[in-house]
């Protein structure tokens, strides 16, 4: 096997389905934090959801961590060239992950990072399943290439060393447009130091070459007890904005 790349270890998790991310239902969202959330108690239609959230803080930023997930727990055990990872634990959508809040939005958002970062190490769909995905987009999972990734991890044909996802808020609150909430994120992929099978190995060789970061901007909307989401298939604005200037420039040169 050839050696992993950045653009190589992103790239077959994007054909996994693995940067395909959520989808967005029409609803009348009432998401609430900080000083939102003093203000909706004295809205009937608002304060009950607001007052259910199990913390309530006016910055998010930072990376996203799923309440009361441990993502490598003591008995975890990373693949080897011989063995695929063991012990990998499950995460559990948290209830507050199904509040009609800003907190309830962020966990949602943690939650399909760590569903990600299992279905990495498994191949197992289960916990997508319970993302929030829409349905033609968690069929980018669930039905992914004969000759992807994502195929190979399911079937156990292939694995990955010690895969991580991380999802890292880049505004404190998310920006509200009608009933959708926007929320710039910035995603990095680290499939391990290599991806194997039963016959060879395909090493990655350094940490920097094998890590992949994006940049998007996720769409929220709430609908029908849960949080929905989109904006994977589309590069933040911030991207695009940076992507415009370069070209104008490399045209300007």
């Amino acid at each position: 096997m050839k050696n992993v790349t950045r653009r190589s270890a992103l790239g077959m998790v994007v054909a996994a389905g693995g940067a395909t991310f959520l989808a967005a239902c029409g609803a009348q969202p009432q998401a609430t934090s900080g000083s939102a959330s003093e203000s909706a108690s004295n809205n009937a239609s608002g304060s009950a959801s607001a007052s259910a959230s199990k913390s309530v803080r006016s910055d998010y930023s930072g990376v996203a961590v799923l309440d009361g997930y441990t993502s490598k727990p003591a008995d975890y055990q990373p693949g080897t060239r011989t063995e695929p990872p063991k012990n990998a634990p499950v995460p559990v959508k948290p209830a507050v992950a199904n509040e009609n809040s800003v907190e309830g939005l962020y966990q949602s958002i943690a939650f399909f990072g760590a569903a990600i970062e299992y279905y990495m190490r498994t191949g197992k769909t289960e916990p997508l399943r319970e993302s929030g995905l829409d349905n033609s987009e968690l069929k980018n999972f669930l039905e992914p290439d004969a000759r992807s990734l994502g195929a190979g991890l399911q079937q156990g044909k292939l694995w990955l060393h010690d895969p991580t996802v991380t999802i890292t808020m880049l505004s404190a609150q998310p920006k509200r447009d009608g009933d959708t909430y926007n929320w710039d994120i910035s995603l990095t992929m680290d499939p391990g130091e290599f991806i194997a099978s039963k016959e060879r190995v395909q090493e990655a060789p350094s940490a920097s070459e094998r890590k992949d970061e994006v940049k998007r901007t996720l769409h929220g909307v709430y609908e029908n007890g849960a949080w929905k989401l989109s904006g994977m298939n589309a590069r933040s604005s911030s991207s695009a904005s940076a992507s415009a200037s370069a070209s104008a420039s490399a045209s300007a040169s």
